[in-house]
């Protein structure tokens, strides 16, 4: 077994996860063995991603449209600020929007926004109006370009989707050292991951003391893993067993580097823990 920590946003200390990735990304590319999708009713599994049941062009995240259904922003350029209204539409093959969905780990729709230096991650689920259209507000203090992606199932449609679309916000761009989420750290809570051949066990610590992370979407934690360079996106979940710790399983990864982010809650708040990783 090898033991293996790094720091993280939240206070966690991150490492070893070159197997995660491979977790995340096998699915989609059929590396080595593949992990099995989520079902659309939202049960936990291993990967929960934007192309599970139908074959993918491209990897999930890059394409603004896929399968007769497109991500229509209401505006690409947004001013900075820390709640800055957010609204778009997922748009069917006949031009209207899209009003009703299967509900993937407990929401219709689930929204992840990063700039494309990988800092600032948000994971918020939007509000759907009687037209159809998702709002929400998000936290774009720091200018530069952002990738929004939505996740979704639309009903009597692809099991899953994930398409993306970049956004402009005006200001000073300095470049990020490396990933982060908006959600502050906290210094109490620990995450350390232990690697035994296939198996990912992870732990959450706080005060030193071994926790296990309350349900979240249906889930023990969310990982969502996002390649540097053109932020290919997937969105991994756990297996069940070996509470009070939290296991993915893992297979070899494809090439790159990935930054990953792993959401979990405690005491009704979620955090979230972030590190980079390089997979060879």
């Amino acid at each position: 077994m090898d033991d293996m920590k790094t720091s993280s946003s939240a206070g966690a200390k991150l490492a070893g996860f070159t197997l995660v990735v491979a977790a995340v990304f096998a699915a989609t590319f059929g590396v080595a063995r593949a992990v099995a999708p989520d079902s659309a009713t939202g049960s936990a599994g291993a990967v929960h991603s934007g192309h599970a049941g139908h074959a993918a062009a491209t990897a999930p995240g890059l394409a603004v449209a896929e399968a007769g259904y497109r991500l229509v922003a209401e505006s690409t350029t947004l001013g900075p600020g820390p709640a800055v209204p957010f609204r778009i539409r997922i748009v069917g093959s006949n031009g209207q929007a899209v009003q009703r969905y299967e509900q993937l780990h407990e929401r219709e729709l689930h929204l992840i926004v990063v700039r494309r230096d990988l800092t600032g991650f948000q994971h918020v689920h939007p509000t759907r109006g009687p037209d159809g259209t998702w709002a929400v507000p998000l936290d774009l203090q720091a200018g530069g370009t952002w990738r929004a992606f939505a996740d979704f199932a639309p009903t009597g449609g692809p099991a899953q989707l994930t398409l993306g679309v970049d956004l402009q916000v005006p200001g000073a761009f300095t470049p990020g050292a490396g990933p982060t989420a908006v959600a502050p750290p906290d210094p109490s809570l620990d995450v350390s991951f232990d690697r035994r051949g296939d198996d990912m066990s992870i732990s959450v610590r706080r005060d030193g003391v071994p926790i296990e992370p309350e349900p979240y979407l249906g889930a023990r934690g969310h990982l969502v893993a996002l390649r540097a360079g053109d932020l290919a996106y997937l969105h991994v979940h756990p297996q069940d067993g070996g509470r009070p710790n939290v296991h993915f399983t893992t297979t070899l990864p494809t090439k790159g580097t990935y930054a990953l982010f792993f959401d979990y809650q405690v005491d009704g708040i979620v955090h979230t823990a972030v590190t980079t990783v390089e997979a060879s």
